[in-house]
Order: C-alpha cells, then structure tokens, then sequence
C-alpha cells in the first residue's frame, strides 16, 4: 500500500490515497431473486416447466404449484401420499404431469389435479423417472423399466432379463436407455444397440446421460474420488476432457443454449462453448447454489430453481453486473481509459481501475473526503479526478498520482461537469460559476458567474456548451454566451453530449432530449415519439447513435432514423440512477448507484414478446361467473367487471392495455386503463346491446395484440320491453275509448238527467202550486173569509182585522215558500202555527193542537224541502178530526236522529181514523179527489229521485185497548241538511 499526502495552499487538509489494493471479483448477470415476500410457497424444488399457455409449473418439497407472473396457485387432491412431488411434463392436450416418491402419477385437467396411476407394487418406494412415446408412458426405477398404457393403463416390465437399466432418455417418439453399459434405443417397432460406453458403470461408480438434438453427453461420477468423467458424442461416445468441475461437484441438471450448456450442479452452475469440436469455459454462476433445474422461458427468461435458496430469474444474459465490495457499489463517475480499462469514482471516496476482460478492480486513491465527483481522462497521459473537497490528477499510464503543481494551483473540487478541451484545458463547472482551466498558462477563465449544472466541448465546432441554473448557453472562440431556447423557453439541461453529425443533445428534466444545431433546436424526442419518459439523466453519443437514460429505462436512439431501441426493468436492471456511461467496442458501460452495469451491444436488445393476454374472470353483481363469449344481464343487473392477466414472468411491465364498451353499434374511442390495473368495471349500464372489446399496446415497439371481444346484453325492465309497451299502448288506446264512449256517455246521461231535472223542476211547480192551491182551497179560504165577514157584521174590527192579517200573512209566506227549495225547520214551524191559528177558528174552538220539538234540536240552522209537511197536517183535519164533533186533538213533534242524519217529524191525531174516513167521503155526492196528497207524494218520489238518502213516509192507524178506531200518526223521515 501506498501512500500520498498533498498539502493544499496554507491550510491542514490532507488526503490518504491507498494505492495497489487489489481484488478480483467475477462478473454475473443481473438477477432477481423470487422470495417469500414475492409469494414464494416454497424453497425447495425439483422441476420447472413452461406450459402451452405460458404459465410456469414448479414441483417443490410442499406440492405442485402454478405461476401466472402474479401469484402461486397449489394443487393437491385427495388420497396423495407424499407432499413432495417430481418429474413434470406437458402431455397432450396440455396436461401436466408430475410423480411422487410412493409411486403415484397425476394429471392435471380442468385445473385440478386428478390421481393418474399408483404403481407402487412396481416402483417400491423408489421414485420413478417417467417420459411419454406414442401412447405409452416409459417409467424407470433403478435396475428396471416399465411400460404403461395410456389408455388401459395396462403396466408391463419391459426389463430385459438378467439386465440392469440405469436410465431412460427420450427423443421425439424414441426411447433411449443404458443396459448394463450399452446405450441402447427403442422405437415402436424395435429395440437397437446404439453405443457402448467405454467403461463399465459398476459400484463405487454412478452414471447420468442428457441428450442435446443428436448428441449425448453422460457422466459417470465416482464417489471415492470425488469426481467426474463426462463422454460426449453423436455416432460414439468419446471422454472429454476439456469440462472439468471443482471435487463434489455432481451434475443434476443440463441445459443447451445455442451453442452453450449450461451445467447444474450442486454447488454452481457452469457455462460452457462448443465450437470446433471442443468445449470452451465460458462462466461460473451462482456459485454456493444447488441448481436443481434451469429453464428458458418464451420471453427469454432464465429461470433457476435451487434446494434451499428459492428461484433465481435472469431476465437477460446480456447484461452483466460487476461483483464489487459493497463499500464501492455506488459509483458517482466512470470514465473509459481503453477497451479494457474503466476509471470509477465511489461515493466513499474512492478512485478504483478495473479491468473489464478480468474483472479484476484496483483501489488506486482512498481518499478520506465523502465522495468523487468527476473524472475526467484527456486522451494523452492525464486522468483529472474531482472530490467533493478536492481535486487530483493521475497518469494513464501508471495510475500514479502525478505532483503538478500548476494544476494544483486551479483547484477543479466539487465539480459538476468537466470537459476535456485539449491536453491543456478542460471546462470546470461547479455549484457558482463556469471556468476553462489552463495548466500552461497557469490561469482561469470565467465564462459564466452562476450555478451550473453540467458542460460539453464539441470539438467539431470548437463551441463550449454550458447547462446552468437558468437555461442552457453556448460559446464560440470570443467567449461570448448565447443562449438555446426550445419553445420560446429556456432549456434546463442535466446533460450534454454530442453525435457524429454535430448534433448537440441536451437531457432535460421534462422536455426529453432536445437536438441543437447551430444554436437552435431542431429535434425533440418524448414520450410522442418514442421516449419512454420525457424525464431524462445521463446521454452518451456513439456515432450517429446516442444513449439515453430515462426514469423508467435505458434507450439507445438511431439519430438518423429516429428508431429506438429499450432495456426496462424487465431485463432485470434494478436501478435508473445511472451516473456516466462509458462505450467500448463491443461493450456498453453504466456506473449506477448499484454498481457497473456491462452490456453486449449487439445482443442486449431483446425482441419483447407481446403477452397474449386472456379474460380471466367475469363478475356480474360482485358474483363470479363462468367465461362465456356473450352475457345476458335481467333488468337488475347492470353491474359487470371483467378481469384481465397475461401470463408469465413480467409480461405486463411493457404492455398497456386499452379498452372500449361499444353500445347498439355506435363508434367508440379506446380508453387507457391504468397502469397496474387488470379490471374493467362497468357500474351501471342501460338497457341494450353491448360488446366490450380489449387489447393490449407494447409500449416499447408499438405491437398489438388481436383485440378480445365479449358480448353483453341488458334487458330492459319489464316496463320498458316491446311487448310491454305495445300492451301499454293498446291498454290506454282501449281505455282512451272506453273513457271517451264513458264520457260521451255521461254527457248523455247528464243531459237525459238534466232533461228529467228541468221536467222534474217543472213538475215540482207544479206541484208546489198544487200544494199551494190545496193549502189555500176554496173550502178554507171560504171559511176563513165567512169568519172576517161574522166579525166584520158583529161589529168586531179588531177580531176581524186580526183575522184578516193572519190570513194574508199565512198568504204571503206560501207564496214565499213556493219559490225556495228548502227552509229553516223554524219557519217550517212558524208557518204550520199560523196555518193551525187559522184552522183552529174553522172548528170554532173545538181544535186544539200543540207543536214540539225537543231541546237540542237547533231549528235555525236544520233545513227541510219546504211544503213537505203541511199536507199530512190537512189530511189530518180534513179527513180525520173534521168527521169528529169534539174534543178534536192534533200533536206534531220533531224528534233528531243525529247520527243518521234524519229529523223525524210525528203528525197525530184522534179523529176517526182512515177506514170511517174513507167511507164517509165516499158517501158524497160530488166525488173528492185528494189533490194535495198525491201532490205530496209525487214531489217526494222526485225529490227521492238519485238521492242516497230518501224521505221516507209511514202511516200509522191507531186504536184503543178495545180495537176501536182512535186516530191516525204519520212519520215523516225527513233527511236534513245544515246551515
């Protein structure tokens, strides 16, 4: 170790640099690593496979599982012995296959595993190695081979007597197996000696054969020494020697890549070339890892299971991490020396070399300040080295620490930007100014007196371009600053570089990348045209090709023609937080917070499979439902979700998905579902024909997936149905007419009722004026006119003038009443007094009468029909008490039926009673016909008429204890109304 001390000016500060530390770390491909926080069941297994739909199938201590890119799924059945389970296949129509240690083989169909075969009287506890030709099913155990019937399930041995078997293979529709030591082969129609091993595989020696196309390779592994011989060939089998492992390192597993095998064992992974007929090491991963099995998936993803360490993933081969210490992962400046030399800077202060072919990293400066900044190489013999609190210069050659103090004199610390202008100036940007730095004339040139953040020298131009804290200038041989504006506006630059047209290119914050020539914009990429974010970091120009790091992947862009070409985090790269990139020829080199990042140029560029997604589920009101090409939804259902997934590992990181509902036919806009999301709900949709339509975008090339289509029908509620609404229509067409015949019926009704009203009008007139001429008849009005006459000639005025007033007074209130339908029950009264006053005179005092009614009846506000009672009272009189010479009486009493709503209204008298009457008038002369009670009784039937409520008449004849005629009542029930 080596130590270097530099004072700088007056003061006290010191840096330790430690030189000649060396390590030799490997490099290894990125990988992810699937744990238990990943949902990993297990991390135990002994097989993967890759199915026809593309999910991925493990066999693990804990049970057979399946991986959709999300989420495991277990399968297990009743009456599985062991939990374990071994040796998958994909069968015929997609079904898996896989085996227990006691003997049992199961299928999967309609995604449940299902108990095949159990052969454990054949296997004996041995676990079985199992494969398929024709419809048979090939089953080895140690020493013996049996064949089953994939139909019958009918299980033969087909072990040649006296024989022992080690192994089968299969190759398409052959079968290929080591008797004793002769690889032998069996078709359906032959069995054939194929090779013979050169050494006979006896004990303490074990044997394994994996077949690659035409060729075999077998290895016989002694367990005394520890080690393995491996025979490799097509016709023959030859030993090879050029594959060897380290001691225990037995082989598990194979795996051909193009022209690499790929070697499980278990404690590594070995990689090696065969060309020329020999095999070349290439690598060693995962080195402490027991591989039990490793598989390339149709994406191109290298998957690893190991026993006790999970599932390794290496998204892609072509990019390879250097295996630093820790303490130096998180490097802050690279700069390339030559094709196999790289200059890091560390954020622990440290100035490392490292040696790309070997992987070998130096410690040349340990510095004691927090972090390097920038490094700088000047293409002669000078690598400029920027720290936080100072600054150093080392030669290319050596990578020694060169004492100039002239440079030490223009201190370059803390720098943001260093561009190397010749071998004697370079561009110094720092947090408050921009200089040019001159070691020979020992001097600084302040171009710009502010914060900037980056710079550039274009050597094609001799132009200066500087990125500060307000926009982005550039400076030809006078110095003189000139500013680049995009849009109108400044550009806030965090990194420049140049391509081989001269174009200038400019990162920027949120703009993408922006191209200037001659002072202008001229070209802009985002995420319109193919950027991958508008947020961009480090470029690096390459030709006419220029790197560029974005937040969400690395893009390498043909500035010619404007194709790009992405490495996202489906290639494994765990961080964007890239600080310098460096360019060989052949390789590509990022210095990130996670290390070193090596890419192959031309082979790091996958070609992205599109996912082919599926419909996996469909919900209809929060109720799963089986998947259909087409949905009818009742009235009630107008809530459907539909869920998406394409299978495998990632497939959806570089994919958006768009959807459309389209309604009865008409045109619709796709719409963007957002990232992360695999559901489309739709909450509530009207009645009609639908058809949801879903496809998927490759962000990266622009591929699409054919477009998946499901129909959905809602039927309307029963209201709103044809036949619902035709019975609607029809319904108020019928009750239209019915209304209008109703109303055109009631019309006539009303006019026949006010026809029979006017007649019933007239008639009540006339009757009113039959009452009125039988209340003042010719009898009465000649009596009472007889008795003003006897007052008048018995010289009584004042009798015969009372008498004449109370007949003119009883007079006029008939004419009164005759013009009104009802009157008070105290007029009604009124009247019939001054009526009976005037009768009373007629039986010269021989009549007596009374009127009552009782105390709650309120007689102003009860209205009667007026003229009602009147003539039951002059029946009374004229037919009753008239035949009588004394002692004549008459009662009427008024009695309330307030709950039926009826006055009852009682005229009695002692007279002598109908039947006397009857004969009596009958006797006259002149017949008598009773004029005012027909009268009465027609005006009641009309007044009854469509009335609820009707005046209702009953006649009483009275008699005494002996039978004897004394009179007659009349109950009148008279229905009222209230004022």
């Amino acid at each position: 170790m080596v130590i270097n001390v530099l004072f700088l000016k007056s003061n006290i500060i010191y840096l330790l640099f430690f030189l000649g530390c060396t390590t030799l770390f490997a490099q290894h491909p990125l990988y992810v690593q699937l744990t238990e926080k990943d949902g990993l069941p297990d991390i135990e297994f002994y097989g993967i496979l890759e199915d026809s739909k593309g999910f991925i199938w493990l066999a693990a201590e804990k049970g057979l599982y399946r991986y959709d890119g999300k989420k495991f799924k277990n399968y297990t059945t009743s009456g599985k012995r062991a939990l374990s389970v071994f040796g998958l296949h994909e069968g015929t129509q997609g079904k898996i296959w896989c085996n227990n240690i006691s003997g049992q083989y199961f299928t999967v169909e309609n995604d449940s595993l299902k108990l095949f075969i159990d052969l454990k009287e054949y296997t004996k506890g041995q676990l079985g190695e199992f494969d398929f030709y024709g419809d048979k099913m090939s089953v080895s155990i140690v020493g013996r081979m049996f064949s089953v019937d994939l139909k019958t399930k009918q299980t033969v041995e087909v072990t040649p007597k006296n024989k022992l078997i080690s192994y089968t293979l299969k190759k398409q529709d052959t079968l290929f197996f080591l008797e004793d030591n002769v690889l032998k082969y069996q078709t359906h129609k032959e069995t054939r000696e194929w090779s013979t091993l050169p050494i006979n595989i006896t004990p303490p020696y074990f044997s394994k054969a994996f077949i690659f196309g035409k060729y075999f390779l077998h290895q016989v592994y002694n367990r005394k020494k520890r080690e393995s011989t491996f025979y490799f060939g097509a016709d023959t089998l030859k030993q090879i020697k050029d594959i060897k492992f380290d001691k225990d390192q037995e082989l598990i597993r194979t795996f051909k890549d193009g022209n690499d095998f790929w070697l499980c064992t278990v404690n590594a992974i070995y990689v090696y070339t065969f060309r020329e007929g020999k095999f070349h090491f290439k690598a060693k991963y995962f080195e402490g890892k027991k591989v039990t099995e490793m598989m390339k998936d149709s994406r191109g993803n290298y998957w690893f299971i190991t026993s006790g360490n999970g599932i390794f993933i290496i998204p892609n081969i072509h990019i390879m991490k250097y295996q630093l210490p820790k303490e130096d992962e998180n490097i802050t400046a690279l700069e390339k020396i030559n094709d196999s030399i790289l200059i890091f800077g560390t954020t622990s202060g440290k100035t490392n070399k490292i040696n790309t072919i070997t992987a070998k990293s130096e410690t040349l400066v340990n510095s004691h300040f927090r972090r390097v900044n920038k490094i700088a190489y000047n293409k002669k013999d000078e690598v400029y080295v920027s720290l936080t609190n100072s600054s150093f210069v080392l030669n290319s050659k050596t990578f020694q620490l060169k004492p100039n103090s002239r440079v030490n004199k223009f201190r370059f610390n803390n720098a943001k930007g260093l561009s190397i202008i010749n071998e004697n100036k370079f561009i110094y940007s720092s947090f408050a100014f921009a200089d040019i730095l001159d070691k020979k004339k020992e001097q600084a040139i302040r171009i710009g007196n502010r914060r900037s953040y980056t710079n550039h020298y274009s050597k094609s131009k001799n132009e200066i371009y500087v990125s500060y804290v307000d926009g982005v200038e550039y400076y030809k041989e006078d110095l003189k600053p000139h500013a680049i504006t995009f849009k109108g506006q400044p550009i806030f630059g965090i990194d420049i570089d140049e391509t081989s047209d001269g174009t200038i290119w400019i990162s920027t914050f949120n703009d993408g990348i922006i191209g200037v020539k001659d002072g202008k914009s001229v070209f802009n990429y985002n995420i319109t045209n193919g950027l991958l974010s508008n947020q961009t970091s480090t470029i690096k120009g390459e030709g006419k090709y220029l790197w560029v790091v974005t937040d969400k992947g690395i893009q390498h862009l043909n500035t010619q023609t404007g194709n790009f070409k992405s490495i996202t985090r489906t290639d494994g790269i765990e961080t964007f937080n890239i600080s310098d990139i460096a360019i060989s020829k052949e390789k590509v080199f990022f210095g990130s917070n996670k290390g070193i990042f090596e890419l192959d140029k031309q082979k790091v560029f996958k070609k992205h499979k599109l996912p082919d997604f599926q419909i996996t589920d469909v919900y209809i009101e929060d109720q799963k439902v089986g998947n259909k090409a087409a949905y009818e939804l009742s009235a009630d259902e107008n809530k459907i979700q539909f869920h998406f997934h394409a299978n495998g590992y990632q497939s959806e990181i570089n994919s958006i998905y768009l959807y459309k509902l389209i309604k009865n036919g008409k045109k619709e806009i796709w719409n963007t579902i957002p990232k992360g999301s695999n559901q489309v709900t739709f909450n509530s949709l009207s009645p009609g024909n639908y058809e949801f339509e879903l496809k998927a975008i490759q962000r990266i090339e622009g591929k699409e997936t054919a477009v998946k289509k499901v129909e959905v029908k809602v039927n309307a509620p029963f209201y709103k149905r044809w036949w619902f609404v035709t019975l609607i229509l029809l319904g108020v067409s019928g009750y239209v007419m019915y209304y209008y015949r109703k109303a055109l019926s009631e019309k006539e009704k009303e006019k026949q009722r006010l026809l029979a009203q006017i007649e019933n009008e007239k008639e009540m007139v006339f009757l009113k004026l039959e009452n009125l001429r039988s209340q003042m008849n010719p009898h009465f009005i000649f009596n009472a006119l007889n008795s003003i006459q006897d007052y008048i000639l018995l010289n009584q005025k004042n009798l015969a003038g009372d008498y004449l007033g109370k007949f003119a007074d009883l007079i006029r209130i008939y004419l009164n009443h005759s013009s009104k339908a009802y009157i008070s029950l105290e007029e009604e009264i009124d009247t019939l007094e001054k009526y009976l006053e005037l009768e009373k005179l007629r039986f010269e005092d021989t009549l007596s009468y009374e009127i009552t009614t009782k105390s709650e009846i309120n007689r102003e506000e009860i209205e009667i029909p007026t003229m009602l009672i009147q003539p039951y009272i002059e029946n009374a009189l004229k037919h009753g008490l008239l035949h009588k010479k004394e002692e004549r009486k008459l009662t009427i009493s008024f009695i309330l039926d307030e709950e039926k709503h009826y006055i009852l209204c009682k005229v009695t008298d002692n007279g002598v009673g109908r039947d006397k009457a009857n004969a009596l008038n009958s006797k006259r002369k002149k017949y008598h016909r009773p004029f005012a009670t027909k009268a009465t009784q027609d005006r009641i039937t009309l007044l009854n008429h469509e009335k609820n409520k009707k005046i209702q008449v009953e006649i009483i004849d009275l008699f005494t204890e002996k039978n004897i005629p004394s009179g007659t009542q009349v109950i009148i029930k008279i229905p009222y109304r209230k004022l």
